[in-house]
Order: C-alpha cells, then sequence, then structure tokens
C-alpha cells in the first residue's frame, strides 16, 4: 500500500488528530494580540507538537499576518509576512468550512518530502470569518504518531539493512545453483555422457530450477522489505509477499513434477505416479493460495468498512456533539 492510499484510509483519523491541536489555539483573541504575543502561541503550539512542521495565521482576506513559525529542523523556514495564500486550496476550503480542513498530501517545497496541511476557521459568533490558522505536518511523522509506530520506524533503516544481506546471500546461492547447471549442461554439450543417459539434463533442470526459485526469493525480499514501505499492520503487506513467494515454489515444484513425467515415462513407467503426486501437490498449493488470497482480502475489506463506519461516527461526534447524543 502506498503513501497516498495509506493516508485516505487514515484521514479521518489525521482530521480528528490535527484538527484538535490546530483549534486548541484558534479564537478570535488570537487575532487581537500583537504580532510578538501571536508569534509566542505559534512557538508554543510547535513545541508542544514537534511533528508540525511550521505554523502561521491569516487574515480573512487570505493575506498572512506574521512571519512563519517552524520547527527547529527547520529553521531556516523564515519569513512569510504578506504573502497572498487567496490561491491556495485551503484557503478556499476553510472559507467555506466552520471546522477544520485537511488538505491531500503534496510535495513540500522546504523538505522535498510529502507534507498535508490542517487550516482552522476563525469566526466571530455571528460566522463572520475573522482569519484562520494554518500548520503544515509531515505526512510520515502524523502517521507515525497516530499508529504509535515511531520508535519502530526510527529503527526501521537497521532491519531494512539485514534484508540487504540476505537477499544478497541468496543471490550468491541462486548463482551457485546457476553455475552447476551449466556445468551439466557443458557435459552434454561436449558428450561426455552417453546419449541414453539422461540424468545430466534432468540435473541441469533441476539446477536451474532451483537457482530460479532462489533468486526469485531473493528479489521478492529485496523490493519488499528493502526498497518498497510496509505496512505492518496492513495484512495485504504479508498477503503480497507471502503470494510472491509461494508464486516461485509453485512454480518451481510444477517444473520439477512435469521433469519427472518425462524421466519415468522413459526410465520407470511404473513410478509415474510419484511425478503425478508432485503435480497434484502443485495443484493445490495454487489452489490453497488463491482461497487464502479471497479470504484475505475479503477480510480486509470488512475491517476497512468498519473502521471507516467507526471513524465517520467519531468525527459526527466531534463536529457535531449535541446532535450525537439526541441521537443516542
Amino acid at each position: 500500500m502506498n503513501r497516498f492510499e495509506h493516508f485516505h484510509e487514515m484521514r479521518p483519523d489525521l482530521l480528528i488528530l490535527l484538527g484538535g491541536i490546530v483549534e486548541t489555539v484558534a479564537s478570535p483573541a488570537l487575532f487581537e494580540q500583537d504580532s510578538a504575543g501571536q508569534r509566542r502561541v505559534l512557538a508554543e503550539l510547535i513545541h508542544r507538537y514537534p511533528f508540525l512542521n511550521l505554523a502561521y495565521l491569516l487574515n480573512a482576506q487570505g493575506i498572512q499576518t506574521g512571519d512563519n513559525v517552524a520547527a527547529r529542523r527547520l529553521s531556516r523556514e523564515r519569513g512569510g509576512a504578506g504573502t497572498d495564500r487567496r490561491h491556495r486550496p485551503y484557503y478556499r476550503l476553510a472559507c467555506e468550512a466552520h471546522a477544520p480542513i485537511l488538505t491531500d498530501p503534496y510535495l513540500s517545497i522546504t523538505n522535498g518530502l510529502l507534507c498535508i496541511t490542517i487550516a482552522a476557521p476563525v469566526r466571530m459568533e455571528d460566522g463572520q470569518l475573522v482569519g484562520m490558522v494554518v500548520a503544515d505536518c509531515e505526512l510520515e511523522r502524523a502517521l507515525a504518531l497516530l499508529e504509535e509506530d515511531d520508535t519502530r520506524r526510527s529503527i526501521e533503516p537497521a532491519f531494512k539493512f539485514f534484508y540487504l544481506l540476505f537477499s544478497v546471500g541468496l543471490l550468491l546461492v541462486s548463482v551457485s545453483l546457476a553455475m552447476r547447471g551449466f556445468l551439466a549442461v557443458h557435459d552434454i554439450w561436449r558428450m561426455a555422457r552417453p546419449l541414453q543417459d539422461f540424468d545430466a539434463p534432468f540435473q541441469a533442470t533441476i539446477f536451474f530450477t532451483l537457482a530460479l526459485a532462489v533468486f526469485d526469493l531473493a528479489k521478492t525480499i529485496f523490493e519488499e522489505e528493502v526498497l518498497l514501505r510496509k505496512d505492518i499492520r496492513r495484512h495485504s503487506s504479508t498477503r503480497r509477499t507471502l503470494t510472491r513467494f509461494i508464486a516461485a515454489i509453485s512454480i518451481a515444484v510444477s517444473i520439477e513434477g512435469l521433469m519427472l513425467v518425462f524421466k519415468f515415462a522413459l526410465n520407470a513407467p511404473g513410478e509415474l505416479w510419484l511425478a503425478v503426486l508432485i503435480l497434484a501437490a502443485a495443484a493445490g498449493l495454487v489452489v490453497a493460495l488463491g482461497l487464502y488470497v479471497y479470504l484475505g482480502v475479503r477480510a480486509e475489506i470488512l475491517l476497512l468498512d468498519h473502521r471507516q463506519r467507526s471513524s465517520g461516527h467519531l468525527l459526527y461526534q466531534n463536529r457535531f456533539p449535541g446532535q450525537a447524543a439526541g441521537q443516542d
């Protein structure tokens, strides 16, 4: 699952989390303070929630009223006072809203990472827009905080390094098996064995099949665990890895069974039932894999539907607590 799919799944929870944070300071009284007082409030917000990148204020016309207040890791991101942000999507959305809004992920020009923006409109009692409080946040930091996964992600590079070593080791095993297969082919080419001796072709096929299976396993581990970002909370990540691995094993077993069919047909017809059992095992493996994938997808769909309904109900309660209580 890529980051955008993960974001859309967690969007209701992110809106509740970040919206609640920004709303703690979003009040008309904030816009009545001088620039120094406003900056102190935003600086305290950034200090209390370090996963935020920066925060700033906009007036009702979409003009930034002070410089950006940035986290220490972005201390050079200053300025911004007087910037016209009326063209920004979050401003247009917040102008029509009465609660915080959350943008889709975008590529930040500050650090080149995927970020999201939360904007909380500030209105008077009569509904007149006074301004809005805006905060930017790195998508990865917000998701890690929401899932309580920041510790694991901090040591994830070490895990990737070990998976890289295992991938290289399996690749070397695959190369050694392939070399033995080429040696068997070399014996066949030089007529080192009698023409009626089929051991060399079968040995070459076995070595090449094993080499291909091991190489596919090394490639799967390298792609899944080193190159790709995996969400361990999602069963689809494990299912994808297991599916690729079992598919490679099924192909290898099927080829071995087919080779045994030819070998027994030529040398030992009475043993053909062993080859049939291997092919039946390969077919059963494919059927079991298909059933596993189907049930896994169905279970994940049900889980996502349940989570979305729960998040939507919680969001409704936070937005309209009185009406929610009345319904209950």
